[in-house]
């Protein structure tokens, strides 16, 4: 029952879609998905390509901005460094502080400390915290708070001294904690330094280290307008973390971030906790401090997903539009074509009486009017000619039965004549009673479908005739299964077939001569047969008449008629050629000096329905 159901609901699906209406649907909305794909997809992708250069330009640009601003910064906080070098005064006092006494050191570390008080306080540094003076001897000559100095060992010998002296002048920007920096200054991100001292006694000199908060940087990314996702990272010379406006996730992605920046700009997508990221960096030519900014590409393609969004939503409207547009303009197309199909249906079945709708003048129309001019043609060659064709071919049919072959006619009315010279009254009755059988199942039967027992009664008078005729030489056999004698068949089909026999076959050879009528049921319908031992027939003309049984339905003139005399083989043939088309087929078998066999294949009535009624019409 699922199997039926199965098959049933696969040709439900490939009648739909054998439709030409299903057909047209389907193109129209193959082509518009591939034209909106088509659009969409170069669209996003011009769009992409677009947004990604004009975000990384706008990244160089931004980290260049920050970069600028924080050297801007940095050479301001440079210059308040400087103020010694103002007053000879301090200069003098640098090169004389291991000779002062301790009154005069205590005042020259006073003096020192106010100056650079009154720097900071008269040009407010962002994010200043506080400042330390150290000797070169690593001695904490004052500090703007209550600094608790390291030993003068472990300051002179810190990274941060040693490269602020090795600049030699020069100043230098270091991360908090790096450099062996102080170590009670949590509060500082990264911290200014710079040896002063005067340029002919470089032995002494002072090193002030002025440490900072992160005010700049969070100033400088509030005040770039980035984006809510994007983070500000800042490297010093080392690589080491300075400031960061948010965190990685995973401790492993901020290092290998870090990894990766190198040189002295360029940018990368890098992922972090899922997420794919624009580190877009540049590398201060001033301080040697790198400025990296990372952008979220969320944040970066964030109108590239409203764009995608949009395609979608009008791909789906398109989409419906079309589907809508595709049935109205499929059925104005297609029913036409539906009317002209089922016209064609009904005129198939034989009705003429219905036309189709010509319609517009377009191509369609321009058929429907072609096709009734063809189905009016028709219906007039119908009537004027297959009509008159068929009732002149039944003519024909009556007048085959009532024929009489005048040669076996005058040769048994002259065997009577010459029997009745020798005074052989019993043969002569014999004759006389199979003739008038013969006459009277020719003129009292009107039926025009007989039964195969019926035709042989007939062939058993007529080879009765034969053998008084030809005084034995004539041997008559059947072999008819049981069940066939009920068959229906065509009066007169085996009389020609037999007196063919005898005329061409038997009556031409020396000796005697056995004709054998047979019936049997085989796989292709019921084979009827009449075959003899006669002289037989030669190939060419069996190939001629082969060639004269080889009729088709659609061929004119008929291939035989009644009124070309005698109900031979061909008339036999086209009777039932009329009946049975293609259904039937005649066998001619036969060999010189063997004899012939003639074979009739009719349909099996038990498969098929009869393809004829009795025919009430009289002679």
């Amino acid at each position: 029952m699922g199997t039926n159901a199965g098959r049933w609901a696969v040709g439900r699906v490939r009648a739909w879609f054998s439709q030409i209406r299903t057909t047209l649907l389907l193109s129209y909305l193959i082509v518009i998905l591939l034209c909106i794909a088509l659009v969409g997809t170069a669209s996003f992708y011009i769009s992409y390509e677009t947004m990604s250069e004009r975000i990384e330009s706008a990244g160089s640009q931004i980290v260049g901005q920050i970069e600028n601003n924080v050297d801007n910064d940095f050479h301001s906080k440079r210059n308040l460094l400087l103020a010694p070098y103002y007053d000879q005064e301090y200069i003098d006092g640098i090169n004389s502080y291991s000779e002062m006494n301790d009154e005069q050191r205590f005042r020259f570390r006073q003096d020192l400390v106010n100056l650079y008080l009154k720097s900071f306080n008269a040009t407010p540094i962002r994010g200043f915290k506080r400042f330390q003076i150290y000797y070169s001897t690593g001695e904490l000559l004052g500090a703007s708070d209550d600094f608790k100095p390291p030993a003068e060992a472990k300051v002179r010998n810190s990274d941060w001294f040693l490269r602020t002296a090795a600049a030699d002048g020069g100043v230098i920007f270091i991360g908090a904690g790096g450099g062996d920096g102080p170590e009670n200054t949590d509060d500082s991100y990264y911290s200014s330094s710079i040896l002063i001292r005067d340029f002919s006694n470089p032995e002494r000199f002072i090193v002030v280290r002025v440490e900072y908060g992160d005010e700049l940087f969070r100033a400088i990314g509030q005040s770039d307008e980035l984006s809510s996702g994007s983070r500000i990272i800042v490297l010093d010379p080392n690589n080491k973390l300075v400031y960061a406006s948010g965190s990685l996730q995973g401790g492993a992605a901020a290092s290998e971030l870090v990894e990766r920046v190198t040189g002295d700009k360029g940018k990368f997508w890098f992922e972090s906790g899922g997420e794919d990221m624009l580190v877009t960096y540049t590398r201060s030519d001033y301080s040697a401090w790198k400025i990296v900014l990372v952008m979220p590409r969320s944040d970066i393609f964030g109108p590239l997903d409203r764009i995608k969004t949009t395609v979608l939503y009008t791909a789906l409207v398109a989409f419906a539009f079309t589907f809508l547009l595709s049935v109205l303009f499929g059925r104005s197309i297609t029913k036409p074509i539906l009317h002209l199909y089922k016209t064609v249906n009904r005129l198939k079945r034989g009705d003429f009486s219905e036309r189709v709708a010509t319609g517009p003048n377009n191509e369609i129309g321009r058929i429907a009017m072609n096709f009734n001019a063809m189905q009016d043609e028709l219906q007039a060659l119908i009537e004027t000619k297959y009509v008159n064709q068929i009732k002149l071919q039944e003519m024909e049919l009556k007048m085959l039965y009532s024929q009489i072959n005048p040669h076996f006619l005058y040769n048994t009315l002259d065997s009577i004549r010459a029997m009745s010279d020798y005074y052989k009254v019993g043969e002569i009755g014999e004759m006389a009673q199979a003739l008038a059988d013969m006459f009277r199942y020719n003129t009292r039967n009107r039926d025009e479908v007989v039964t195969l027992q019926e035709e042989l009664e007939q062939i058993d008078a007529y080879m009765k005739i034969q053998g008084i005729r030809f005084d034995d030489k004539i041997v008559y056999e059947s072999d008819i299964e049981e069940e066939l004698y009920a068959f229906p068949m065509l009066k007169m089909t085996l009389q020609p077939l037999v007196e063919n026999a005898v005329f061409h076959g038997i009556e031409r050879k020396r000796g005697r001569g056995t004709i054998r009528i047979s019936a049997h049921r085989e796989g292709d319908g019921v084979h009827l047969t009449v075959a003899d031992d006669g002289v037989g027939i030669s190939e060419e003309h069996l190939n001629e008449l082969r060639a004269k049984l080889d009729w088709k339905l659609h061929r004119e003139p008929w291939p035989d008629s009644a009124s070309e005399g005698g109900i031979g083989v061909r008339n036999v043939y086209t009777r039932y050629a009329i009946r049975y088309g293609e259904r039937m087929s005649l066998r001619i078998d036969s060999r010189k000096g063997v004899g012939t066999r003639m074979t009739f294949i009719l349909p099996d009535e038990r498969e098929l329905e009869p393809p004829f009624a009795r025919s009430e019409s009289s002679t």
